[in-house]
């Protein structure tokens, strides 16, 4: 019963989604309580080239490789994060662009734009240095009972040395961020375009 409750809720969440579905962590409750964003969250020095290096599993498919963040602020003032990646299935290159609706600097985080939700979802930006690491999290809570997650570990460098990857999990894990099931992103072999 309780995998039926799990699988429903991806398929909700999904489709509130659309085009903009995220890797996920189903868990029975509330999301985390004890969670805090950066204090000064700032976009000028966020911007740029971030490539996500661990995240929780997609239930539906496999993870695409080779994903790249670019945060820009276009001609209107407006910040976009343009992704790209490869489909891990069809090997294709994958592009969009997804409009970032508002910032709270103070409440360090920014909301994302979703097909289906015309607030927006809200991003936290745990902590970063803006030079070498960020971990951003999103959590939706189902009337208490379920809670849909969203965590990502993302370095400035698509290969990033390993002494990066130690400190960004040591700091991952004490933002709180579950990481037993989280899995990396393939970042290896990735055309220079993508």
């Amino acid at each position: 019963m309780l995998n039926q409750v799990f699988y429903i809720s991806s398929v909700i969440l999904m489709l509130s989604l659309g085009s903009h579905a995220l890797s996920t962590r189903i868990s029975r409750g509330s999301c985390q309580a004890n969670m805090t964003a950066v204090g000064d969250l700032n976009m000028r020095r966020y911007e740029g080239i971030w490539y996500p290096q661990f995240t929780y599993p997609l239930y539906h498919k496999s993870l695409p490789k080779c994903v790249k963040y670019n945060v820009t602020k276009d001609i209107s003032g407006k910040y976009r994060i343009l992704r790209s990646d490869i489909d891990n299935q069809s090997g294709n290159v994958r592009r969009r662009s997804t409009l970032i609706l508002r910032v709270n600097r103070k409440g360090g985080k920014y909301a994302i734009r979703t097909d289906n939700s015309p607030d927006g979802l809200n991003m936290y930006v745990l902590d970063t240095d803006y030079r070498t690491y960020s971990i951003q999290y999103a959590c939706i809570e189902l009337e208490g009972i379920l809670n849909i997650a969203y965590a990502v570990i993302m370095t400035r460098e698509r290969m990033p040395s390993s002494e990066v990857i130690q400190k960004t999990e040591k700091v991952a894990e004490l933002s709180g961020i579950d990481q037993k099931n989280m899995v990396p992103i393939l970042q290896g072999g990735c055309p220079i375009d993508v």
